[in-house]
């Protein structure tokens, strides 16, 4: 993400402060977020919406330390028309070998479309409508989407990949898609948490326990903005049997926007945490907390950083990633300061201590939702977050670091 500058202007900028390396415009007028994710290579695999008449899912596979060269369309199934057969947001997911599905809801059509790449995301195989009751419907967004390799709650043999589904707004809904539904089926996947609490809810996420089956933290969208948790704690059964199989809700204290990210060193909650009974002026802290296999509950809290509540929004805000095969953490959050808004990291190799890595992207204004992380194996990757000027790219080098050279 290098660019180059004619002669002239290099010497007018000679004394220019530094800067990040220039972000990458993914898309000038997007319809989402850009979930991403990457492959051992350092690979990324970014999808989102573009805005139209109906919105377009979009695809692009970015080369390691590059930015997205060559983004593709991906067609709604055939017949679709329209606004009401427009998805919802779109998730990357790699599967094994050169697999790369991309997974996306539909509200209004109650459904899922995915479209699946046998090589690496190069093309892709026509869409499937997944049209299953309960796989996604009533008035639900859905905040996060995770590969479980093999779901034994469902008794197939062999085991196959399922496709877990946090939902949220007004209540709390999990789903999941397996991988081997054939359109038209009609196998209940889903269902809504009955009790998780009042005021509605805000956001969820999903994060896998060391035993593999997944745990969904949400946050309460009320005064209170507590953090709570359901936990998966058996996987045999029948789907029947599957509301039965979860434990909670559990709080883990007041706050909001919980994120998740397990992966060789367990599970992981980044949020914001928040006393909702004092005042606004009362500072915002950045936690993150490990999950406790011992107890089933997240161990004391870890601050990265407390920012005035004017710095902060609990509408907006960023993201946990653990690497698949290191084990290596990060968190990027934004910080909305009076000179400018910038996105921040915090690294952890053991996932015991955080190291602060600086400003990684300044941010225009009109920040929106949260961001997006995937973190390669040699300490750098991706971050994607949406402002005025579209959907950006950023890489992880500090601001600090991208000197630009002087005369």
């Amino acid at each position: 993400m290098v660019v180059v500058l004619a002669a002239t202007a290099n010497a007018a900028l000679c004394s220019a402060p530094a800067q990040a390396k220039p972000l990458a415009k993914l898309d000038a007028s997007p319809g989402s977020g850009g979930p991403i994710v990457v492959d051992s290579a350092g690979n990324g695999y970014v999808t989102w919406l573009r805005t139209g008449s109906p919105e377009t899912v979009m695809f692009c596979k970015i080369p390691a330390n590059s930015s997205c060269r060559k983004p593709m369309t991906l067609p709604l199934p055939s017949g679709s028309n329209g606004e009401d057969d427009e998805t919802s947001q779109p998730f990357p997911v790699l599967a094994a070998g050169d697999q790369v599905w991309v997974v996306a809801p539909r509200y209004v059509q109650g459904d899922i479309v995915y479209w699946l790449s046998t090589n690496g995301g190069q093309s892709f195989n026509p869409p499937v409508d997944v049209t299953a009751p309960e796989d996604y419907a009533d008035n639900t967004n859905v905040d996060q989407i995770l590969l479980e390799p093999s779901e034994p709650y469902l008794g197939d043999v062999p085991p196959v990949a399922y496709f877990d589904i946090a939902s949220s707004n007004p209540g709390l809904g999990f789903s999941w898609l397996p991988s081997n539904l054939v359109a038209g089926g009609s196998q209940k996947t889903g269902f809504q948490f009955e009790s998780p609490g009042s005021g509605g809810v805000g956001g969820a996420a999903l994060g896998e326990q060391p035993d593999g089956l997944p745990l969904e933290a949400y946050w309460l969208d009320s005064q209170a903005m507590e953090i709570r948790f359901y936990r998966q704690t058996a996987g045999n059964g029948t789907v029947a049997q599957l509301p039965q199989a979860w434990a909670g809700p559990t709080t883990v204290g007041d706050g909001y926007l919980p994120q998740l990210a397990s992966g060789p060193h367990g599970l992981f909650l980044a949020y914001e945490a928040y006393p909702h009974s004092n005042t606004s002026l009362v500072p915002s802290v950045l936690d993150v907390s490990a999950y406790d296999t011992s107890t089933s509950t997240f161990g004391p809290p870890k601050a990265l950083v407390t920012d005035p509540q004017s710095e902060v929004s609990r509408d907006d805000g960023g993201t946990i990633d653990e690497n698949a095969s290191t084990g290596e953490l990060a968190v990027a959050w934004p910080k909305f300061a009076p000179g400018g808004t910038v996105m921040r990291l915090w690294t952890s190799s053991n996932g015991s201590t955080f190291k602060a890595g600086g400003e990684v992207a300044k941010v225009g204004f009109a920040y929106a939702g949260n961001s997006y992380l995937a973190l390669n194996n040699k300490g750098n990757g991706f971050v994607t977050f949406q402002d005025h000027n579209g959907l950006e790219l950023a890489d992880l080098t500090p601001i600090e670091k991208a000197k630009k050279k002087h005369h």
